[in-house]
């Protein structure tokens, strides 16, 4: 079991995040002292922020600071759902969130974390993307994106590639069984009756994230900063093994923490609290050499933030 440190405060609206660009964003901080670090949640394909909460509240009770925004086409902010201009637009779309919570939470540890979709995202940003003006010390990626359980073989993703430079923008249906998603009888009703979740997806989206995975893991090698990725054996929806063989390719900055008969949504699996201690004691150990943390004990609670 975890020890909560200190209540929570959370905060959900709509803002220009720079100036320009208007994204429907999700804050969690501890109620008292100052975070040790701050993460920036980069949610999965047909998800939104807000149902990270309670991965949110866990990590804010223990003293970090959590950002999540939800992406363009998803959840709260504007645009078609699940379609994009380009894969660029969406790696923008991280810069911004990122950029975001460190103007937010300055002359602290920035971490990010993505989850699915949110993982590649997140991969393929820090292998692409100069980060250098970012101070991360690290990322956290739960069941990537990077090779689908079933891949289609080779004909039918050339195809695929060619329909979506013919009709980028088509979308199709991607209809999910919740019960691939967790074990949790309450997350998978609580998924069910989300009005903010869609499944369709343009066929420019889904060959980007299918291209976008082969070749993180062909380039995991460049991996600038530490990460630790997390996958459940029994995930029907990403493929354990493409998560394991970039790890492999990426060295010492990569470290893979594999999770028994867990399933795609480790944050709402029955051990999700065994999986919030992990990701705390890595994100720790990343800045345990500036930081102190506090001892006292005392169970969290979600306090409303005022706007």
């Amino acid at each position: 079991m975890l020890a909560y440190l200190s209540p929570v405060a959370a905060q959900a609206l709509e803002m220009e995040l720079d100036g320009e660009h208007v994204r429907f964003v999700h804050r969690w901080t501890p109620n008292e002292g100052t975070p040790w670090g701050a993460m920036t949640i980069i949610h999965g394909f047909g998800d939104h922020g807000g149902r990270f909460a309670g991965m949110a509240t866990s990590l804010a009770s223990l003293g970090l600071a959590v950002t999540a925004i939800d992406l363009i086409g998803h959840g709260r902010s504007p645009g078609r759902r699940g379609v994009i201009g380009s894969y660029d637009q969406m790696l923008d779309e991280v810069e911004r969130a990122v950029r975001w919570t460190d103007g937010l939470f300055p002359r602290i540890p920035q971490f990010l974390f993505g989850q699915s979709m949110g993982g590649n995202l997140v991969i393929n940003w820090l292998l692409r993307r100069d980060t250098h003006g970012v101070p991360l010390r690290g990322a956290i990626v739960g069941s990537p994106m990077l090779r689908a359980s079933n891949m289609p073989r080779e004909k039918i993703m050339n195809a695929g590639r060619w329909l979506a430079k013919c009709v980028p923008n088509l979308r199709i249906p991607t209809p999910v069984q919740v019960n691939k998603l967790s074990q949790n009888r309450q997350a998978q009703d609580a998924y069910l009756r989300d009005p903010w979740v869609h499944r369709s997806m343009s066929l420019r989206l889904a060959a980007s994230l299918i291209d976008s995975g082969l070749w993180a893991i062909e380039n995991a090698s460049q991996l600038p900063i530490p990460m630790l990725l997390m996958h459940g054996t029994d995930d029907q929806l990403t493929c354990p093994t493409g998560t394991e063989e970039f790890c492999q390719r990426a060295g010492g900055l990569a470290t893979y923490s594999s999770w028994l008969n867990c399933r795609h949504d480790l944050h709402d699996e029955p051990v999700r609290e065994q999986v919030f201690a992990k990701m705390t004691d890595w994100l720790k150990s990343q800045c345990i050499t500036t930081y102190r943390f506090p001892s006292q004990n005392r169970i969290a609670t979600a306090v409303p933030m005022a706007a």
